[in-house]
């Protein structure tokens, strides 16, 4: 949301310069705006799916007062107060996808680590004025409980740590956990943030995902077949589809999680918005580079702290697979909508589409990151001889049926 949001700015970093009570009022009213979710292969956004159609108006401010909490703010004066500031809105919400994808990097103990040195010492060296303001802002929205009655507030004595809260939602959409533990818990024992999940959690997601990219893949490959079968089945990925998102839906029923997702998206935004330039702080501690990941790795180096492997695939595929995740909970296509629009061009024969190129970025990136071959290569190409996937499985996919997560966890909560 963040990122959206610096936008706005002649220069993103120009964001961190805004003062943290108008960064947080400006989430009030961002999530009393009609939201965007961003689809994969469009420019354009429709409204998410949250599970009840009145969550957002269950959960904001009365307008009048939403007036009186109004940030004001303006990218040509970032210092300023200019209301109205929801000139700005509405903006796009990425999907929960993505705030996984992006704390999957490791950057959350390594910016919280660089903060911790900042306002306690000298340690880091000379530090400019910019790079005190993001710290201060990053404090004051992150690293301490939210102002009461906030739209961010997920955390109190029923939910202490926002840190399993944000563990929680992801293992509740996805069945996945972090590939790291929590810095500075106790090891041994049921990892928190699963010991009241009953049966809330989607632990068969991971299956169905790598099937529904298998099946995409295949169907990719074969577009151009003169002879032989394509052995996807334009039915079977809309039901994959399908699947997928009544499984996430029924993680969402009511408007369950739009809060905690909320909040998980805006704090990694913050966060990648960091290391998405060479901002203020990534110059002071020598960590410029020309990529997000490098730039994560260097300011690593300067805590004694190193991001998880395969950061960069992380970082890249963290929007592309929001917009996709989000299109599959928009049932664009489940059967009856345009499932081959995932594999074939628009045109037969013609040139691959944008939203097939973005895909087929998608399962490159998930191999890498998830060391799980997709593209196998004994499979035929282009109708030529050899070896051919397996037939689809006899069963329609159903969401009960259990699958093992794709992202394990390497100390499933412990310390990392």
């Amino acid at each position: 949301m963040f990122r959206y949001l610096a936008r706005n700015f002649p220069q993103p970093e120009q964001l961190f310069l805004v003062h943290p009570l108008q960064l947080s009022r400006w989430l009030e009213v961002a999530w009393a705006a009609r939201p965007n979710a961003p689809l994969i292969g469009n420019t354009v956004g429709m409204t998410p799916e949250l599970g009840s159609p009145t969550v957002i108006a269950d959960f904001d401010l009365p307008d009048t007062l939403l007036q009186t909490l109004e940030p004001g703010i303006q990218g040509t004066d970032p210092g300023g107060y200019h209301p109205p500031g929801r000139n700005l809105t509405p903006l796009f919400w990425d999907h929960t996808g993505y705030a996984f994808h992006i704390e999957s990097t490791g950057i959350v103990p390594i910016i919280n680590r660089i903060v911790q040195l900042i306002v306690t010492g000298e340690t880091l060296g000379r530090i400019r004025p910019e790079t005190l303001q993001w710290a201060r802002a990053t404090e004051e929205l992150f690293l301490r409980d939210p102002p009461p009655f906030s739209i961010t507030g997920v955390t109190s004595r029923a939910r202490s740590e926002f840190d399993i809260t944000r563990r929680g939602l992801y293992y509740a959409l996805f069945g996945f956990d972090l590939p790291f533990g929590i810095p500075g818990q106790a090891t041994g024992g049921p990892a928190p943030w699963k010991a009241d999940v009953g049966n809330g959690a989607n632990t068969a997601f991971g299956a169905r995902w790598h099937e529904l990219l298998t099946q995409i893949w295949t169907g990719y490959k074969n577009r151009l077949n003169q002879t032989g079968e394509n052995a996807t089945d334009a039915q079977y990925v809309g039901l994959l589809c399908e699947a997928i998102d009544d499984m996430l839906g029924n993680r969402r029923l009511g408007g369950r999680l739009a809060r905690e997702e909320f909040a998980a998206v805006a704090m990694m935004s913050w966060y990648h918005l960091t290391v998405e330039s060479d901002t203020p702080v990534v110059q002071d501690l020598q960590a410029t580079a020309t990529s997000p990941a490098e730039r994560l790795q260097r300011l690593g180096g300067r805590v004694k702290m190193n991001p998880t492997p395969n950061a960069r695939e992380k970082f890249e595929l963290a929007d592309p697979i929001s917009a996709l995740l989000w299109g599959i909970e928009l049932s664009l296509f489940n059967p009856g909508g345009q499932p081959e629009s995932l594999y074939l061009p628009p045109v037969l024969n013609g040139p691959p589409s944008t939203l097939n190129v973005e895909v087929n970025r998608i399962i490159d990136l998930w191999q890498s990151v998830t060391g799980t071959r997709i593209k196998t290569p004994t499979e035929a190409v282009g109708g030529a001889g050899g070896p051919r996937p397996t037939a689809q499985p006899l069963r329609v996919p159903t969401p009960g049926l259990d699958g093992s997560s794709m992202v394990a966890a390497s100390g499933n909560g412990r310390r990392g």
